[in-house]
C-alpha cells in the first residue's frame, strides 16, 4: 500500500488537523483517542517523519516535541499511554486516561511497562 493510499483509509482522514497540532500530551488525548485504533502507525510515521523534522504535534500514536517522543500509546494495549521524557527506564511513567475507558486496567505496573517496552525497538521511539 502507497503511503497516498493509506490517508484515504486512516481514522483520522476527516478529523480536524488542529488536534493533530498537539504536544501537550492532555490536549493531545483527543488526537490519541482517534489514533488507538489505528492499522496505520508505521505508514503515518513514514510520511510525517517527525524525528528527522523536530515534528511537534501528534503522530502514529505517539506526542512528539521537537521530534522527541513525550507520550506514545502501548502498541500491545492501545488503551494504555506511556509517558515519560524520552521514554527511558530511569523517566518513564505510566498513567491511563479516561478518554480511553473507565480507568480499570489502564495503569502498567513497573514490571508490565518494562515487558512491554521489551517488545519495542529503539526504531520505534
Amino acid at each position: 500500500m502507497g503511503l497516498s493510499s493509506f490517508v484515504d483509509e486512516a481514522p483520522c482522514r476527516n478529523s480536524d488537523p488542529w488536534l493533530f497540532d498537539q504536544h501537550q500530551i492532555d490536549l493531545a488525548m483527543p488526537a490519541l483517542q482517534i489514533c488507538k485504533d489505528c492499522p496505520f502507525w508505521q505508514n503515518c510515521n513514514d510520511l510525517v517523519e517527525p524525528k528527522s523534522n523536530s515534528f511537534d504535534g501528534v503522530c502514529a500514536g505517539k506526542v512528539w516535541r521537537n521530534g522527541r517522543v513525550l507520550a506514545k500509546l502501548d502498541s500491545a494495549f492501545p488503551n494504555r499511554l506511556i509517558v515519560g521524557e524520552e521514554l527511558d527506564d530511569e523517566t518513564m511513567a505510566v498513567r491511563g486516561s479516561e478518554l480511553f475507558g473507565s480507568g480499570d486496567g489502564l495503569l502498567l505496573s513497573r514490571e508490565e511497562s518494562n515487558q512491554s517496552r521489551e517488545s519495542i525497538s529503539e526504531k520505534d521511539l
